[in-house]
């Protein structure tokens, strides 16, 4: 079946094909006639929308992911919501330094619309089985720190912190700790309803927009910590932790492998080659496809063509064929079909 399948891959013990799992959250909303704003507040809708694509395409791992606000909303983040339209992040919840010693970690289960994917998971869960991995969602602490106290004043804080200018250090952490402990709570609830795959989302630590000593010091430790804690729940669970971070990280590969994650994103701004060279099968890798390239304006069989040679790239590592990060919600539906059959087919011919 489809879930162990991919339980399969990630562990790397022998599969009868390899499998597909393009990021694709919104992608199968838009698929199933709706737009991700009704279904945002919404876990009934969200998971009839999941499922009406997911009966249509038969993919072997379910997103059940859409906005970034879900958690960052619980803190006091202001989030403006309109129809047909994505959220809209309208400020930060912290005024100065001190509002950070106020802030502690939510309930997941009650908290933000963290509730809304705790329960579209147990649905969708419920209802396929064994058929179909569930993918869940997770922002991780440094990306939540960013969407609490401002981008802009997080990364200067930072410089300031390290530059010896100003030390914002032991407020940084401590934000940082918060979000800690309500992913790890949010990641557990997610797996007791039902997920196979729970993920820390932490884009904003690109090397694109931090060093890797930022990295090192700011971020890495976190997510060690998350994937310690929660490698125990996921043995408990038949699941497995994801790591996602966007831009080209090679510099950090090697952190990854350590941070302790099951399966490491690899954005299609890195060379997935080079990714399998540093990470050997010490991991499982997931990429990557650039969505907004091929697989956004190319044929079927020029999908079909990229998606072999990201194949023959990594196997025989531990790998699941995936995009570098979310599905355009504009893709072709004949590109995604031609990117889910390769996998049943991986080593050529007619798609």
């Amino acid at each position: 079946m489809g879930r162990q399948r991919v339980l399969d891959c990630v562990r790397g013990f022998p599969v009868d094909h390899p499998v597909a799992a393009p990021y694709m959250g919104n992608y199968a909303i838009g698929c199933s006639g709706r737009h991700p704003a009704t279904c945002q507040k919404d876990a009934l809708l969200m998971a009839k929308a999941q499922l009406e694509t997911w009966k249509r395409l038969h993919q072997e791992v379910i997103v059940v992911q859409s906005d970034n606000y879900y958690m960052a909303e619980a803190f006091g983040a202001p989030v403006i919501h309109q129809e047909n339209r994505m959220p809209v992040l309208a400020g930060s919840a912290i005024v100065c330094e001190e509002d950070i010693w106020r802030l502690e970690p939510v309930d997941p289960r009650k908290s933000g619309r963290m509730p809304v994917y705790i329960e579209a998971i147990g649905r969708i869960s419920h209802s396929v089985g064994q058929q179909a991995a569930v993918r869940g969602c997770g922002t991780g602490p440094f990306v939540l720190a960013g969407h609490v106290l401002g981008i802009e004043r997080l990364l200067l804080w930072m410089a300031e912190t390290d530059g010896g200018i100003q030390d914002h250090g032991e407020a940084l952490h401590y934000l940082f700790s918060v979000g800690l402990e309500t992913l790890v709570a949010f990641a557990t609830a997610q797996l007791e309803s039902g997920a196979t795959i729970v993920q820390l989302a932490d884009s904003l630590a690109s090397l694109q927009v931090i060093s890797p000593q930022m990295y090192r010091t700011y971020v890495f430790p976190y997510e060690r910590e998350f994937f310690s804690r929660i490698h125990p729940v996921c043995q408990k669970h038949d699941a497995v932790a994801l790591l996602h971070i966007c831009g080209n990280n090679t510099a950090v590969f090697e952190d990854y492998v350590d941070s302790g994650a099951d399966i490491i994103a690899v954005d299609h701004a890195a060379s997935l080659a080079e990714a399998a060279r540093i990470v050997g099968n010490r991991c499982c890798i997931i990429g990557n496809i650039n969505p907004c390239g091929v697989l956004l304006w190319g044929k079927p069989e020029e999908v079909a063509s990229q998606a072999h040679e990201c194949l023959e790239a990594v196997l025989p590592n531990r790998y699941l064929l995936g995009t570098g990060c979310e599905v355009a919600m504009d893709t072709p539906f004949d590109n995604i079909k031609a990117l889910l059959a390769v996998t049943e087919n991986p080593t050529g011919g007619t798609v």
